[in-house]
């Protein structure tokens, strides 16, 4: 393990799947501390397998990674959980634990840690607090609607104050409104500090809160703009 940076760095990498499809295909990008990246791109166009590249869900077949000072390639199993747990990781469909409250489902990560009880509590409450959830912190998950969902689940990816905070596609289930009070908490995450890095095929929210965008089409980078607009028509269903 190196020094945590908030950075992210891959150098001509490629994914190949077993089934001959080749996800990515020879791909360098950089991103550094503090930046907010739009991923984009139509369905199938890589952005899934890039970002699951990134917190070591899938190993690369080829190519150099480096996430927050990780030498993803040469990462011993056993220190994989070391690399999570400097990142925050949000996912479309929420991946919250049903039995546990909110409060239990955000905290959790902090137990795994080793935190106490008082250590826990505090964080939880204010992270909630950031999301405005603190009313909701002893309900279930599927007492609320599916954009408080997505807050739970964003709670409980910067409760450890993760240098970068990675979201595959985290308005995709949500209508407009709910998208846009969802990308109001990233930009205020991104605003103290920490690096985004977000994969959307929203044309909406790229286009009405604009950062540097990065477009993949057919597994390979063919637009890195900054403060650039979506330029194709994409399924906005936000």
């Amino acid at each position: 393990m190196t020094e945590n940076n908030g950075t992210i760095k891959l150098k001509e990498v490629t994914k190949n799947y077993p089934n001959g499809v080749a996800a990515l295909k020879d791909i360098s990008l950089t991103v550094q501390t503090g930046e907010f990246v739009y991923l984009v791109g139509q369905s199938g166009a890589g952005k899934s397998t890039l970002v699951k590249l990134l917190y070591r869900e899938l190993v690369p077949t080829s190519g150099e990674i480096t996430v927050n000072g990780f030498d993803l390639q040469h990462l011993r199993e056993r220190e994989v959980p070391k690399l999570r747990r400097t990142l925050g990781v949000v996912f479309q469909d929420f991946k919250l634990l049903p039995k546990m409250t909110v409060a239990e489902n955000v905290g959790y990560a902090l137990h795994v840690l080793g935190k106490n009880n008082d250590e826990i509590r505090s964080a939880v409450t204010q992270v909630l607090a950031e999301v405005g959830l603190e009313a909701q912190a002893d309900h279930f998950p599927d007492e609320l609607s599916g954009g408080q969902q997505q807050r739970i689940a964003i709670a409980r990816a910067i409760v450890n104050s993760p240098q970068i905070v990675i979201a595959d596609e985290p308005t995709g289930n949500l209508d407009p409104k709910t998208s846009a009070g969802i990308m109001t908490i990233f930009q205020r995450i991104n605003d103290r500090g920490t690096t985004v890095i977000m994969a959307t095929h929203n044309q909406q929210i790229v286009d009405e809160l604009p950062h540097r965008v990065v477009e993949v089409v057919d597994g390979q980078i063919v637009r890195d703009e900054e403060g650039g607009q979506y330029t194709h028509e994409l399924d906005n269903n936000a």
